[in-house]
Order: C-alpha cells, then structure tokens, then sequence
C-alpha cells in the first residue's frame, strides 16, 4: 500500500488531498545487479531498462522510491567507505498500480511510544566534518557539499498515524506513505526533482533554509550566502538537464516558500527533453539530486562518501510516481523516516559552502528535524 499527500494542487496528481494506492499488481525490487519483478530474477546493471519496457504498457502507476545508492550506476568510480547501514533495502523499489482513490482520513492516530533516542554523529563530530568539508572547498576541490547525519529512535511505532500527524504538522506537496512486508517509509518532502509532462522537464532545487521562530523570511531572500549556494545548485541542475534537454530556460530564482516551521529558498529550472531520451538516459543525466549532493557532484559524492558515518540508503534519493502515459514526478528523498525492527531512523543535512559556520550548520539540521521528531511524541 502507498499514500501519497499534497498539500496544493503543484504535487503528486495535480491536485490536493490524500491518494491510496492498494494491491499492487506487481512489485519490483533491485538489490545489486539483481531485478526482482514479481517472481522473476533478472541479472542486470541497467535495470531501469526493463522496468520502462514494463511501463510503456500504458496500463499502470509505479510509485516507490530510487535510493541514493542508485548512484553507483549513474557515476562511475565512487570509491566506497565502512559504514553504519541502517539495514538491507531495495536500490529501485516500485509498485504497480491500475488505479487510485481519493480519501478522506480518519483523525483519530494511535499513539508512538519512544524508548531511546541517538544521535548516531555528535554534534561535535558533526562540525568537525563541516570543517573538513570547508578544507575542501578551500582548496578547490567543490564549491558546495551537503552533509548530513541520522537520528535513531527506538521504541513502539504506528507509522500510518506518524504520516497523517507529519501532514498536519508539516503539509508538503511530495509526501508519501510505503507500507512495505519488510519495512515503512514515510517522506515528508517538499522539494521536486524532476517532474516530466510531454516534453517539458521541470526541477525545482531547494538551497535556503531559516527558522520561523523569528521574521527571517526577509533575511533569507537577502542573504548573500543562501543565495549563492542557491545559484551554485541553479547552475547545477541546469547543466543536468542540459545533457538530455533543449531551450533550458532558469524561470524562478531565489523564490522563499514558506512551511510551518521554517522558510526555504528555491530556484525553477526546465527544458524541452529531446527526441530518442528515455527514463533511463534523464537519470543518468541528473541521478542523484544536485542540492543533496553539491557541485561539482561527483567529487562532492566523493566526500559526502568519505565524510558521513551513515550509508544514506533511500535518503536522498527519490520518492517516485511514474504514470501510463509516462509522465512522471520525483521528489527529492529528503525529511525521511525509516521505520523496521522497533526502529525509526531519520536523516537530516545541511549545504556547505566556504563561509558557513559549522555550528550553525548543525543547529540546520536539527531544525530539518523538528516537525519529524514532533510527529513521534504527540
């Protein structure tokens, strides 16, 4: 079963409210060369092939995720580090489904109960890394990195009640539900990756980030290190695009959105997709997000690699729909929370660039975490 919420009508469907997809038709999974659809093993490295020869049936919606790892097959060489793993999930996980309703939700939530609470990097070790990372930018090596760091939660979970508290508390267009046999996934995203209707190829990249506990609307918009990180990523995604697209035109820059618990900044990138470019060849183009990476992208995978103590897992990836027409929406894999085995693992981060203060950074991404953490305890 997938949810899927949007705040406005700019989301998922075009429309806003809660969407349920139940019984699938067929579910594909792919773990390291290996795709799973339904029964059927196939040994592969270019998965996402075959599934698109499943898609151009016209018949269905694929909803699911493409994880941050998925970025093994779309940069080459990224040298790989020990590190803490949440647990074994899907690189590519989708379902497919003939249709979708509409529905209301009940406002009655069962209650989470949390038994302990990790920060699995310390704040301290998290600005160390900040300052390595700035060490780097120094010496030309990137221009701007994101960094982030996990939360582990443990204890007694309703996850479906966690995701309709998370929608009230912090209502984004790109939020989405997987109940899975083996785990739970709720993003709580607002940002989109990539969205495809006919031709046109849409991004909308988000850098900039304030609290609303005071008016910092004003000093976002003005700031001249948020905008240009903004601009840094802008130029990013623009060129992404370039690789698969023509008329590439930047139609929004430094534009601030508000949510219920702080302002972020965005810029809107698009392109006319040329003829002969399929699913696979945009996101090889664009895989993974440059505004939870960094620029240039393959060195700041690199050291996002190097740095970070967590493999991000469906982190930073993308949350998928993919219609019959083959339209799609992606949205950024960001306000994650991860749920299997007694356990919720949240990730947050923060963009780097050459004047940030690490300390600053950090109290970022606790601020990332606020409406997540939130959802648990009430």
């Amino acid at each position: 079963m997938i949810i899927l919420y949007s705040h406005t009508e700019n989301g998922w469907l075009d429309k806003r409210g809660y969407f349920l997809f139940e019984n699938p038709v067929i579910t594909v999974r792919y773990y390291k060369n290996t795709l799973f659809i339904g029964k059927k093993r196939i040994k592969t490295d270019n998965p996402l092939r075959l599934i698109e020869r499943y898609l151009n049936s016209g018949k269905f919606f694929a909803l699911g995720y493409i994880s941050y790892d998925f970025k093994d097959y779309t940069l080459n060489n990224i040298k790989k580090y020990p590190k803490n793993n949440p647990g074994t999930f899907p690189i590519i996980y989708l379902n497919f489904y003939k249709n979708y309703k509409n529905i209301d939700i009940d406002q009655t939530f069962n209650q989470s109960k949390i038994e302990n609470i990790k920060y699995l990097t310390s704040k301290e070790e998290f600005i160390k890394k900040v300052k390595k990372a700035k060490e780097y930018i120094e010496y030309g090596d990137i221009y701007q990195i994101n960094l982030s760091h996990r939360i582990d939660v443990e204890g007694i979970f309703s996850p479906l009640s966690i995701f309709l508290k998370l929608s009230k508390l912090q209502p984004t267009d790109y939020m989405m539900y997987i109940r899975d046999k083996d785990f739970r996934l709720i993003s709580g995203s607002m940002e989109l990756f990539l969205r495809k209707e006919g031709n046109k190829l849409t991004t909308k990249p988000i850098k900039g980030t304030c609290s609303k506990d005071k008016d910092y609307k004003i000093h976002l918009l003005h700031s001249e290190k948020e905008r240009a990180e903004n601009l840094m990523i802008t130029d990013l995604m623009r060129n992404d695009l370039g690789v698969v697209c023509r008329d590439i035109k930047v139609e929004k820059l430094f534009e601030v959105e508000e949510y219920k618990t702080l302002y972020q900044m965005s810029s809107t990138i698009t392109g006319r997709v040329r003829e002969g470019i399929y699913l696979t060849d945009i996101l090889k183009a664009t895989f993974p997000p440059g505004s939870v990476t960094g620029a240039p992208k393959k060195r700041a995978v690199e050291i996002i690699e190097e740095l970070e103590d967590s493999r991000r897992s469906i982190y930073c990836g993308s949350t998928v729909l993919i219609k019959p027409s083959m339209d799609f929406t992606m949205s950024v894999a960001i306000r994650q929370m991860i749920f299997k085995n007694q356990k919720c693992f949240i990730y947050v981060g923060s963009g780097i660039v050459w004047d940030s203060d690490p300390e600053k950074e950090y109290e970022e991404t606790l601020l990332k975490a606020k409406a997540n953490l939130l959802s648990l305890t009430l």
